[in-house]
């Protein structure tokens, strides 16, 4: 498949680079490249856009900006900040950004952000009902039944799945974010930062905790309000 992209940063010899390196990933189709936010935006509302390259530091509306307008988009594109500021990383990675890349970057570090906005977006094409999707692991889609699913944990950019009929988990290249948006919620409940676990699987709890399959797990922060709120379902 290929993907519409669009490039924008307000530095000519920045955005020309970035056009052409994007240009020569194979699996990208870039459609149009900007110097203004705002040009930008009007192209992105009228054209459908799987993805937009950005340059933070822009004059008038900046990207974190731009990317909380596109949050409110039926079919908001993925997104790949770029700045020359580190301080951008953790603002530009985790709330709205598939990627962060830090100028100068290279052209395999570019196309390895690329990727995972292909992984992205081939992982929301293969959704098929509440009780089951595809996950990509090794070039292959390998499919997964909601119910078999026990807990999930995170490791950064990869989860790791444990199911019941399975003795090591299934590592696909994914976030907890991302393999949130196709689990049905009636069912999953994340309980940290950095774990989700199914409610049909638990076998005890207490006031903090919880217990799926022997394993204890600890509910904390902001969870735990869900937990409260979700302990009359577990039944």
């Amino acid at each position: 498949m290929k993907i519409r992209c669009v490039a924008l940063d307000d530095e000519p010899l920045a955005l020309k680079l970035l056009s052409e390196f994007l240009s020569k990933i194979e699996f990208l189709q870039l459609e149009a490249s900007f110097s203004s936010t705002p040009d930008a935006l009007k192209y992105i509302s009228e054209k459908e856009i799987d993805c937009i390259f950005l340059d933070i530091e822009m004059p008038g509306l900046n990207g974190i900006d731009l990317s909380k307008i596109l949050n409110n988009f039926t079919k908001k594109p993925e997104i790949v900040f770029v700045s020359a500021y580190g301080k951008y990383a953790v603002d530009g990675f985790k709330p709205d950004g598939a990627d962060f890349l830090l100028k100068p970057y290279s052209f395999e570090e570019l196309k390895d952000a690329a990727q995972k906005v292909l992984n992205s977006i081939e992982f929301k094409n293969t959704k098929t009902t509440d009780d089951s999707f595809f996950i990509k692991i090794d070039a292959q889609q390998v499919k997964l039944i909601s119910s078999e699913i026990l807990y999930i944990e995170s490791m950064r950019d990869y989860v790791k799945i444990y199911t019941k009929n399975r003795d090591v988990p299934y590592i696909p290249l994914m976030t907890l974010k991302k393999i949130k948006t196709v689990l049905n919620g009636k069912y999953f409940l994340q309980i940290n930062r950095s774990q989700i676990i199914n409610i049909s699987k638990i076998s005890a709890y207490g006031k903090n905790s919880l217990t799926v399959t022997g394993k204890k797990f600890a509910v904390t922060g902001k969870f735990q309000k869900e937990f409260e709120r979700r302990k009359l379902t577990f039944v």
